[in-house]
């Protein structure tokens, strides 16, 4: 499919996955989060970035990384190469990374070579990625036993005031992020070789057609094809 993003484990065993797009029309993700870095690197066209912490465009031979839990989305022109890294936290070439940036000139292309020009470059913001207060908010919201009105309460607010409060620092609303971080879930369940009908079950979503329009909304890819990249 144009625009279908593809994805797969960088080696046996590895930590480390990819995601690659090689664009024949324009290709959009809806806001989403990840648990891990994204390091997004452009080897033809472009791709835009759009965070809490503002619009990142990078062009080819440009790198993008956004840190694990900020909500983001993209788009990018009609002819594009981007090769996605997800990388845990701890790993040395992200460790202590904030907020997203965007490092110029790097020609990083293959993935070895994408991690080095991140582990070398030394002006990261060092900044909180989300005020403390906000971070409460979005720990509260993942709770799925809890609805918007009782956190509200809990934080002493009302709960139109809490949706505003918390799309203002986050970049989206309590309810739009509780259903991105049940698809990062899901993603990760589906990466450990659970049916999609389970996901879908445990999610919970109304349906597997649910949960597949959702997921390719967000990722790219339909939720079978994210799976059997991952089967031994």
């Amino acid at each position: 499919m144009p625009g279908s993003w593809t994805y797969r484990p960088w080696s046996h065993g590895s930590e480390i996955e990819l995601g690659h797009l090689a664009a024949t029309q324009a290709a959009a993700l809806a806001c989403h989060v990840h648990p891990d870095v994204q390091v997004a690197a452009v080897t033809e066209g472009w791709r835009m970035y759009r965070t809490t912490f503002g619009e990142f465009r990078a062009l080819a031979g440009e790198i993008v990384v956004i840190p694990a839990g900020v909500p983001h989305g993209s788009c990018g022109g009609a002819t594009a190469i981007v090769t996605h890294l997800y990388v845990p936290s701890n790993h040395a070439a992200v460790r202590g990374i904030s907020k997203p940036h965007r490092i110029r000139h790097s020609r990083a292309a293959l993935p070895n070579e994408i991690l080095d020009a991140i582990g070398s470059y030394d002006r990261w913001p060092r900044e909180p990625t989300l005020p403390a207060e906000c971070s409460a908010l979005t720990e509260l919201v993942s709770c799925d036993d809890l609805d918007i009105r009782t956190i509200a309460a809990r934080q002493g607010r009302s709960t139109d005031g809490f949706i505003r409060l918390f799309k203002r620092d986050v970049g989206m609303t309590p309810a739009s992020y509780r259903l991105a971080l049940r698809l990062a879930s899901a993603r990760s369940q589906l990466k450990r070789g659970n049916t999609v009908a389970d996901v879908a079950y445990a999610g919970p979503f109304s349906d597997q057609s649910h949960l597949g329009r959702l997921f390719r909304r967000a990722y790219g890819a339909t939720p079978a094809a994210y799976r059997s990249a991952f089967a031994d």
